[in-house]
């Protein structure tokens, strides 16, 4: 089962809920703070809603009640963000996959965070990304990955420890052979696929896969 944490980010960053559920159809939704309102909005009941709710005001979150969401509300006051509480819940009943929505945009502090949050999938062998309307994130460690065109133009290569070695890409624009990419280098920005698939490989570290279009 792919679970949707679908959080309170810009809008105007977030995909069209059309567009989500058409790519996937069976997934359940947990609204995550002002995500919860969002997606009743329009016409989706959340499995599940967690955070503080701090950004609904009182007759919202009746409303909310009033449907008979299950929610888990936290203090405001607290060691984790709303995600990361939800994150958390989900990755507890073992889904097959996760996607955060609404972790971009805004603030720089929330979106480095979520990103970070991406490590807890890889701890517990759950693919965990990350979707906005541009890009689709996820974290990888050493391994081998096909990456398929699809709706995106460009595949990125961002370090996430200190080093990535024995970096390989083949059916890129860009070709590498067993090269090591530092954190601190855009040597891997905006490659290209050429062929049906690009295949990444790569023998130590982890690194931030990217796909993006303008």
């Amino acid at each position: 089962m792919t679970y949707i944490l679908y959080a309170g980010g810009p809008l105007n960053h977030v995909p069209l809920l059309e567009d989500i559920k058409e790519e996937y159809p069976l997934a359940k939704f947990v609204g995550v703070d002002r995500g919860v309102l969002v997606l009743m909005e329009n016409g989706i009941v959340p499995t599940h809603a967690i955070g503080d709710f701090d950004s609904i005001t009182n007759e919202e979150l009746e409303w909310i009640h009033k449907k008979s969401v299950e929610l888990d509300v936290f203090p405001k006051q607290k060691d984790q963000t709303d995600m990361e509480l939800a994150l958390t819940w989900v990755l507890k009943r073992n889904p097959e996959e996760i996607i955060l929505v609404g972790a971009t945009g805004g603030r720089l502090d929330h979106l480095f965070i979520n990103a970070q949050l991406l490590l807890k999938g890889l701890k517990t062998n759950i693919p965990v990304s990350i979707l906005d309307r541009w890009n689709k994130m996820s974290l990888r460690e050493k391994g081998t990955y096909k990456v398929t065109k699809g709706a995106y133009t460009y595949v990125s290569l961002i370090p996430f420890t200190p080093f990535v070695e024995g970096l390989s890409l083949t059916g890129f624009k860009y070709p590498l052979e067993k090269q090591t990419l530092m954190q601190g280098s855009s040597l891997c920005i905006s490659n290209e696929i050429t062929d049906v698939e690009g295949v990444i490989k790569f023998t130590g570290g982890k690194l931030f896969l990217i796909q993006s279009r303008d």
